[in-house]
């Protein structure tokens, strides 16, 4: 049964992908319910299909929701005009966005459910899209202060090791304390052996 006027979110869609991203998030594939979704998100399982279609097309408007967040944060921390000041936003955005969204985050890189498929093109390119402009960020310093290795690699290192802090400290496998000043750290240590 749909919500009444009075109760019904004011984007609903947005209110559909943050219940389907909770659901997904803390259940694995048993959360991809319409039904369940649907009453999570305070509407109808016909605006979950009205939306979204399918469960594949749902699951594919979470990862993409997932990554536009991403991306809008990092655009906003690699317009300082230094290019090593961006490259050091752009990482600390990315957990920035992991902290503030965990539910899409751990959609975004996480194995697809049984029965479903991998996510479409368009939730590829944008992922693409967002870790090009971070190797472009990476080549934009090295043309500005070589690095020792090139931006592919150097930004790819980067990626790796802010993700894997990340997903430690999500997965609560990460020290308690600090966790923000380590972070950096490391990010700072990592960006400081690079200089050649």
């Amino acid at each position: 049964m749909s919500a009444g006027p009075e109760t019904r979110p004011p984007d609903l869609r947005r209110a559909t992908l943050d219940a389907a991203a909770r659901l997904l998030a803390r259940e694995g594939p048993r959360g991809l319910a319409v039904r369940r979704i649907a009453a999570e998100a305070g509407c109808s399982t016909m605006s979950v299909y009205h939306y979204f279609g399918d469960k594949q097309g749902l699951l594919d408007a979470v990862q993409a929701e997932g990554h536009e967040r991403l991306r809008a944060a990092q655009s906003v921390r690699r317009e300082t005009g230094d290019p090593e000041a961006d490259v050091r936003g752009t990482c600390l955005a990315y957990r920035e966005v992991a902290l503030a969204h965990p539910d899409y985050f751990r959609i975004m890189f996480a194995d697809t459910p049984p029965g479903l498929s991998r996510p479409h093109g368009e939730v590829r390119s944008i992922a693409r899209e967002n870790y090009a402009a971070f190797v472009d960020v990476v080549r934009c310093w090295h043309e500005r202060s070589p690095l020792r290795t090139d931006p592919a690699s150097a930004a790819y290192g980067l990626w790796a090791t802010g993700h894997g802090m990340v997903v430690l400290e999500l997965t609560a496998h990460a020290p308690v304390a600090d966790r923000a000043e380590r972070y950096a750290t490391t990010i700072d240590a990592l960006m400081a052996g690079l200089r050649r």
